[in-house]
């Protein structure tokens, strides 16, 4: 073989060679970028993604403690039910701590509710419920601001003092007909959480809420409502709360 044969071989070699290092190193450079260009903590996968936190299996759903569904879904509702009364959770402490620790007056309770006007104001509902209780007055206005509520709690004060409608003899009467809902189901056991008749599940409550005491219980089922954290012992207070019939029936 002559030299001129040998060394136009040895060149063919040589560019093959520089040929597929050179394909290699586009490759790599490639390859490279898109791993850089993937969020951390997301699959590099073309069209997937994982939110923070959160599991990135197909399928999967994140579960908020040991609450059901239906709970979640019901501290939902029970979350608009308090947006619509218009309190905070410090005013929702404050009526609940009345609530647990004061029963309505119900010697003369019916006289004081026929002496109400057609169209009673906070004020006047808060004092037929508690007459010469300064403090439990004060701590119910906030409750009671909302005037579809108030004539709803003014039907609750209604069976409390034992008449059962229709009640001709109460002027506000035809307005407690047109309210219903969460909201108004609340402020009925704020106003009076130990009605007659109660059953064990408000007594349990009762028994519950005073363990905590009533900013503690506030604090619980605000951070239900608002999807956070609720420890396991907690969880008891939650679902004493909406399992209240009348919190059950009417935020559900």
């Amino acid at each position: 073989m002559s030299n001129r044969t040998i060394n136009r071989t040895m060149f063919t070699r040589a560019a093959v060679l520089v040929s597929a290092l050179t394909a290699g190193a586009v490759f790599a450079t490639s390859t490279g970028a898109q791993a850089a260009g993937a969020a951390p903590g997301t699959s590099a996968t073309p069209g997937t993604s994982a939110a923070p936190g959160a599991s990135a299996t197909a399928g999967t759903t994140t579960v908020v403690g040991d609450f059901t569904a239906d709970e979640l879904e019901q501290g939902r509702i029970l979350a608009e039910g308090i947006a619509e009364l218009g309190i905070s959770e410090s005013q929702f402490a404050d009526a609940l701590e009345i609530s647990l620790t004061r029963t309505i007056d119900s010697q003369g309770l019916r006289d004081r509710l026929a002496a109400l006007p057609a169209s009673p104001t906070a004020q006047q509902t808060a004092e037929a419920a508690h007459p010469g209780d300064a403090d439990a007055q004060a701590a119910l206005l906030p409750v009671l601001a909302n005037e579809k509520v108030r004539h709803a709690t003014l039907e609750s004060l209604a069976a409390e003092s034992g008449e059962k409608a229709p009640v001709v003899a109460f002027g506000w009467w035809d307005q407690t007909k047109f309210v219903v809902g969460c909201s108004a189901a609340v402020a009925g056991v704020l106003i009076s959480f130990v009605p007659a008749g109660s059953g064990v599940r408000v007594a349990r409550a009762v028994k519950l809420f005073k363990s905590y005491g009533a900013k503690k219980t506030a604090t619980i089922l605000w951070r239900f409502m608002k999807g956070k954290h609720v420890g396991s012992k907690e969880r008891e207070a939650v679902k004493a709360f909406i399992g209240i019939s009348a919190i059950q029936k009417a935020c559900t």
